[in-house]
């Protein structure tokens, strides 16, 4: 794969995220124009956005296997099972447990900016190979 195929994943990449990325915008100038930056912190929209992510970067992984088709299956397999259990997985019980409790505890919440910021990190990461996998498919 070459540095093209690599920056132009990022690009495409980059692009999905400020589509997700948006939303938190809006929230945060509301939220500091109402002088509730906490409640920023606190709101569920993290673990959703979280959830995303890891859904997206799944979506890419497979895709881009499928694509290449000179594959290792078993890394492939490997990198779906981590994202799902240490990302997609506890994304959606965090966001459950804010939503269930109304806000959630200290952990909750600190658990969905880790998990928002390690979503953020893989998308971009592994992302960027799966995506350049698509990109550099010949047709």
């Amino acid at each position: 794969m070459s540095d093209n195929s690599y920056s132009d994943a990022w690009v495409i990449l980059l692009t999905e995220y400020l589509f997700i990325i948006l939303p938190f915008i809006v929230i945060a100038i509301v939220k500091i124009y109402s002088s509730d930056l906490h409640g920023f912190l606190k709101a569920p929209d993290w673990s959703f956005a979280s959830s995303i992510l890891f859904g997206q970067l799944l979506v890419k992984m497979v895709s881009g296997s499928l694509i290449r088709q000179k594959v290792k299956w078993q890394r492939v397999s490997f990198i779906i099972a981590i994202i799902l259990v240490c990302g997609l997985i506890p994304s959606l019980t965090t966001l459950t447990l804010i939503l269930v409790s109304n806000g959630g505890s200290a952990f909750a919440v600190n658990t969905q900016i880790v998990l928002f910021i390690l979503s953020s990190i893989s998308f971009f990461g592994v992302g960027s190979a799966a995506q350049s996998m698509m990109s550099s498919h010949k047709h």
